[in-house]
């Protein structure tokens, strides 16, 4: 099981989809809500968790992803 955060983009602005072990950018979105869907798709083959942050940072919503029925 994996876990992706939604954080904001500060940047560059809009929202961006972060692995927990790297740290890493794995994809951009204009909108909170693409960004979760994304992580959503991303963890949909072996499940895991989408923690969504607020524009300050802390974490507003958890959600499961459960996996997909092989």
């Amino acid at each position: 099981m994996g876990e992706r955060h939604v954080v904001p983009n500060r940047g560059h602005g809009g929202w961006k989809v972060i692995g927990s072990s790297t740290g890493a950018t794995e994809q951009q979105a204009d909108t909170q809500a693409e960004a979760v869907e994304q992580a959503i798709a991303e963890l949909a083959h072996d499940g895991g968790e989408v923690l969504v942050h607020g524009l300050d940072g802390a974490v507003q919503e958890k959600r499961v992803v459960h996996p997909r029925q092989r």
